[in-house]
């Protein structure tokens, strides 16, 4: 932007330096003018490039913004569901954790059952044993009959199967509390451990959203930026297009000043200028650079421009002195016509040169430039509210140029 605003101070200067009275009128001033009408524009059009360019950035800034928020937002959806399978989890071990502790109460009572049931059963055996009751001999000499000696060995036996069948019977429920308790705990390991996991995860997800939005911050930062940034481009834009609008004015001005300056001057040189073979590579070297496609006719036509000047007193009155009299053609100042001097010129423009020095010019025109320039410079200046150029001058035009002087 510094470089912008460089370019704009020195514009402004320039309209400074630029700035003409009818009195003060010339060529040179003209295309100065001109060429710093063109460099606004440029610095117009740089700027906008610029801006064009800072918007496309801020756009993209934007979509990456967006796509951020959506990141965010869907681990804050993760996260919400983390929570909610931490929370069920809980629930669950907790659930486990009362299942575990009925079961170890159970687990208890049959332990304290199968106790006291084997005491019982120990008790009555020492009983029948210090009695002895347990004796098949004396049981068989007590009884009275064979019948109650039956009977006592048949209570014995159910006494005996009923003891071992009880001890079984608790052996077997402690055996399915022990497997179905096993059974629960490990299931409460395994909700312990996926606990855990999904506290890991949800740590992760809380780490990925704490980068994500310090890079949503860090973006959002930048498209701030690049706000300001075009709005100090928008008011760069402002002030070049007021300068713009200023040194077009100056342009225009001049021109109708040196149009003023220059009204009813024509061209009429019919030849006898004694002129160097150096002098003809260099018209032949600016009809090149300026003409080389535009026909024979063309070719000639920049020819006559050149000698007419030479005749006119409004000009240098030699060929070097009008073709690098300063600002007067541009392939001149870019350079082009010193690279095709060194190369030399072709022979079609050095022809068309040759005529013109002998005096077979094609037009009486001072000046030329573009046709669709004119027009356009035309058009312009009548939408200005002025006399348009095609309007202040008399000429023709010869393939793409315009050749004429002022009315």
């Amino acid at each position: 932007m510094k470089r912008f605003k460089g370019c704009l101070a020195i514009l402004l200067i320039g309209a400074l330096c630029f700035c003409t009275s009818s009195a003060q009128a010339s060529q040179s001033e003209v295309d100065r003018l001109k060429e710093e009408t063109e460099k606004a524009s440029n610095a117009v059009n740089e700027l906008n490039g610029k801006k064009q360019q800072v918007e496309g950035a801020k756009q993209q800034l934007e979509g990456q913004a967006d796509s951020l928020s959506g990141q965010i937002n869907n681990l804050n959806k993760q996260i919400s569901n983390v929570t909610g399978e931490i929370s069920q989890t809980e629930d669950d071990i907790a659930a486990v954790e009362a299942d575990i502790d009925i079961l170890t109460e159970q687990l208890n009572e049959v332990e304290a059952s199968l106790d006291a049931q084997k005491e019982s059963m120990k008790l009555r055996i020492q009983y029948m044993y210090e009695n002895k009751t347990t004796n098949t001999l004396v049981n068989f000499l007590e009884s009275g009959s064979m019948s109650e000696f039956l009977q006592r060995l048949e209570y014995m036996s159910q006494i005996t199967d009923y003891d071992q069948k009880a001890i079984e019977k608790f052996e077997a429920t402690q055996k399915e509390i022990e497997d179905t308790k096993s059974a629960i705990e490990e299931k409460g390991q395994q909700l312990s451990a996926y606990q855990d996991n999904l506290e890991s995860k949800k740590s992760e997800l809380g780490v990925l959203v704490g980068d994500t939005s310090a890079a949503l911050n860090i973006t959002n930062s930048q498209i701030a930026d690049t706000k300001a940034a075009i709005e100090e481009l928008e008011k760069q834009i402002d002030d070049a297009k007021a300068y713009e609008k200023r040194i077009q004015k100056q342009y225009q001005d001049a021109q109708v000043a040196l149009a003023q300056k220059l009204a009813g001057e024509h061209g009429g040189y019919t030849g006898g200028y004694s002129t160097s073979d150096e002098e003809t590579l260099i018209l032949a070297a600016l009809i090149q650079a300026e003409a080389a496609n535009q026909g024979d006719a063309g070719r000639l036509a920049v020819g006559s421009v050149v000698m007419n000047r030479v005749a006119s007193s409004k000009f240098p009155n030699t060929v070097s002195g009008v073709v690098y009299a300063s600002g007067q053609f541009a392939p001149v100042t870019s350079g082009r016509v010193a690279l095709i001097l060194a190369e030399g010129p072709n022979s079609a423009c050095q022809y068309a040169a040759a005529q013109a020095i002998a005096g077979n010019t094609n037009t009486d025109a001072l000046f030329f430039c573009t046709y669709s320039y004119a027009q356009a410079l035309h058009d312009s200046q009548v939408e200005a509210g002025q006399a348009g150029f095609l309007d202040r001058t008399s000429g023709t035009t010869i393939n793409a140029h315009y050749f004429y002087n002022y009315n």
